[in-house]
Parts: C-alpha cells; sequence; structure tokens
C-alpha cells in the first residue's frame, strides 16, 4: 500500500477561505501535501508516535497541520504571507517582511503541540535536579 497524504487538495481549500487554485497549483498542492504528510510522519516516527488508522481525533490533527505546513509554504510570494508592510510617502520608503520567504517546511509551536512533538517528549531526557545524584539519594 503506498504512503497517502494526510490531506487533500479540497481539505486545503476547505481550510483556505476565498483561495482558488488553477490546475497546476493544485497538482502542485497535491505534492506538496504528500510531502508534507510524509515530514510529519518521519517526526512522529523518529519520536515513538505511530499513526493509528483507528483514532478520527489523530486523523483530523494529522489533516490540520499538513494543512497549515502547506498553506505557509504555498503562502511565501502571496498576501497571506506577509509579516509586515511599512510604506512611507515623503522620500519614498517601502518594506515588506515575509514569514517564510523561502516556501520550506516547518512546523509551528503550535503544531508541534497539536502532534505530541512539543518539547521533550515527555520524559525522556528528564533529570531530578532537586534531589541530586540517585547514589546521595540511596545512602
Amino acid at each position: 500500500m503506498a504512503f497517502q497524504a494526510f490531506a487533500t487538495v479540497q481539505d486545503l481549500l476547505d481550510g483556505w477561505p476565498n483561495k482558488t487554485l488553477n490546475q497546476d497549483e493544485q497538482t502542485a498542492a497535491g505534492a506538496l501535501l504528500l510531502r508534507a504528510s510524509a515530514y510529519i510522519a518521519t517526526r512522529l516516527q523518529q519520536k515513538g508516535i505511530e499513526v493509528d488508522a483507528e483514532d478520527e481525533l489523530q486523523a483530523l490533527n494529522l489533516k490540520t497541520v499538513t494543512v497549515n505546513m502547506v498553506r505557509r509554504s504555498m503562502s511565501s510570494g502571496d498576501v497571506d504571507g506577509l509579516a509586515s508592510v511599512a510604506q512611507t510617502i515623503g522620500s519614498t520608503t517601502a518594506q515588506v517582511s515575509w514569514n517564510n520567504p523561502s516556501g520550506a517546511f516547518y512546523l509551528s509551536t503550535l503544531d508541534k503541540e497539536i502532534l505530541g512533538l512539543s518539547g521533550s517528549g515527555g520524559r525522556a531526557g528528564w533529570a531530578n535536579l532537586a534531589h541530586g545524584s540517585q547514589e546521595a539519594e540511596q545512602s
């Protein structure tokens, strides 16, 4: 069975009000959704989190994060991707700053929290610094 994206082009459009994509953009979006899904699946696998086909809540969260990633990627160079705009009329100054100018995939802090990837992933790397070493506790 071939790997399938966690979201469809229609899911992307449903979560992106007032956005239309021509046929070429829809094809590109489909490829980006698959790549984003593979990226997410790899990150989950690295943390020991399994994708459960029966877990509807997990499936919805995977869809949401996949759509978020692709939307950010496709928004580079679009009005949706603007971080800030400054304009001065006297002596003419204009400045535009983009959130994701390269269109790279990334998981936001919220995306990581939704997927259980934030922080150290529970007790991994945990240390009790309040009570000294184990040797000291045993004596």
